[in-house]
């Protein structure tokens, strides 16, 4: 069960980080995301995804905070079914719209738990079920907030892009060779009795 919470009301430990200025914190390290999904091609509707969430400390220094955010997601996966190895590190935040709503996942890797060390991975597993709401191509990113500042800001951020699969088509039968000339044969008839002044009766 995901604990509500709110965007940045939680696992604020300043202890470790350089600077706080102008609304920034700057961490002492290069923190990379990364993102999976499986699967993400040849999608159906109500078929279960399983995400996996890593972010990786690449030194020099721990990294007292890592919190990485979703993109927004509107209904395009059903978040009834979710499911979280991450317990209450992992908050979902309802945004409200003046015409609606969407979600965002916030995962505090370092809630709770010890700065990140240099060369640590911690991961969160996060299953969710494509909608039949989702378009045929849906991407979803989790990134570092821009509030976080880190040594290499090129990595902060991780997309995996889902599928959904190509509408079946039905098959028009092909008639045979022989069944093309019986029904040539048959348009020429026809024709003929039209012609003949015999359409109607024959028809």
């Amino acid at each position: 069960m995901h604990a509500l919470r709110a965007a940045l009301g939680l696992g604020l430990c300043l202890a470790g980080f350089t600077s706080l200025n102008a609304g920034t914190i700057t961490i002492p390290a290069d923190v990379s995301v990364m993102l999976t999904a499986d699967p993400d091609s040849n999608l159906q509707s109500g078929q279960r995804i399983a995400f996996t969430l890593s972010v990786t400390n690449r030194g020099p220094e721990p990294a007292s905070l890592v919190d990485v955010l979703s993109s927004p997601i509107y209904d395009e996966l059903d978040i009834n079914t979710a499911t979280a190895d991450c317990g209450n590190n992992l908050g979902l935040i309802v945004v409200d719209l003046n015409d609606g709503f969407y979600y965002v996942y916030d995962w505090d890797a370092t809630f709770n738990l010890p700065p990140l060390a240099v060369g640590e991975t911690r991961t969160c597993r996060l299953n969710l079920e494509f909608t039949e709401w989702a378009p045929d191509t849906f991407s979803l990113t989790f990134s570092m907030p821009d509030f976080l500042v880190d040594l290499d800001p090129s990595n902060n951020s991780a997309t995996v892009t889902l599928q959904r699969a190509a509408a079946v088509t039905t098959a028009v039968p092909t008639l045979s060779p022989m069944s093309l000339v019986a029904l040539v044969a048959l348009t020429m008839l026809v024709g003929a009795a039209k012609r003949s002044g015999f359409g109607a009766s024959f028809l």
